[in-house]
């Protein structure tokens, strides 16, 4: 029985062994060997997809409509299904001085169609200068389209993040038409998100973010799309006419 018993491999049970029997014999090491390889494969498999799918996405950011939408739109899928940690996340976002230009969008439809592996236009390279901003000492978000020193329209309001979610509320409506400018408010005296009762705040608009690094943003918004930000360079945000208001 004892001889029996200090047989048996380090794990807590049977139950815990993936094989239902596990004892300290040659072809019990081979076993737990083969499942370390299998781990190590696994893990090795999640960063070279995690990595590609990065990659795919770069690539669009630095040539849009250098690469397909459908394609693009497969990558973003490939890292959200990665559920990566999100350690790290809100600090890059909202770093100071950091804005962030709307590169690429997917709709719902065209989401729930790559998803299922069906013919799709797979999303679009967004067409127009697009920007938003995260103050994280005022904690409040700034996003809107931009036409050089012509004209500019904007929301800003509140915003938390927990998680990888980041909700938010839309409070005023900015305008700009040349050098005249216009801040209309839309909610008077919005409170701060964790001011918010509960059930009011869960009825506000979010973001689910899937990744996020020193220069690109993927995440899903509450309708079921999907979106990547790139970190807006000066020179763009000069020309877009991102400086003159941001």
């Amino acid at each position: 029985m004892l001889a029996r018993t200090s047989q048996r491999c380090s794990h807590a049970s049977a139950r815990s062994c993936p094989s239902r029997a596990c004892f300290a014999t040659p072809t019990s090491v081979q076993h737990r060997q083969r499942c370390d390889s299998l781990s190590t494969r696994a893990a090795t498999a999640s960063a070279v997809d995690t990595g590609s799918a990065v990659a795919v996405i770069k690539s669009a950011v630095e040539k849009p409509n250098s690469v397909p939408a459908p394609v693009v739109l497969d990558a973003m899928l490939q890292l959200e299904s990665q559920k990566l940690p999100v350690e790290g996340w809100q600090d890059i976002l909202q770093a100071p001085g950091t804005h962030w230009r709307l590169i690429f969008t997917a709709d719902e439809k065209q989401v729930q169609a790559a998803k299922k592996k069906e013919a799709n236009k797979g999303g679009i390279y967004f067409p127009i200068p697009a920007c938003q901003k995260f103050d994280g000492a005022r904690m409040d978000f700034e996003n809107g389209v931009f036409l050089g020193p012509i004209a500019y329209l904007t929301f800003n309001g509140p915003y938390s993040m927990k998680g990888r979610q980041l909700t938010f509320d839309v409070a005023s409506m900015n305008i700009g038409l040349g050098p005249l400018k216009f801040s209309i408010p839309i909610k008077r005296d919005a409170p701060a998100i964790t001011d918010m009762d509960a059930k009011d705040a869960k009825k506000l608009p979010f973001f689910l973010y899937i990744y996020i690094d020193k220069d690109l943003v993927v995440g899903r918004g509450r309708g079921g799309g999907l979106a990547v930000w790139a970190r807006a360079h000066p020179d763009w945000e000069a020309k877009a006419g991102v400086l003159q208001v941001y």
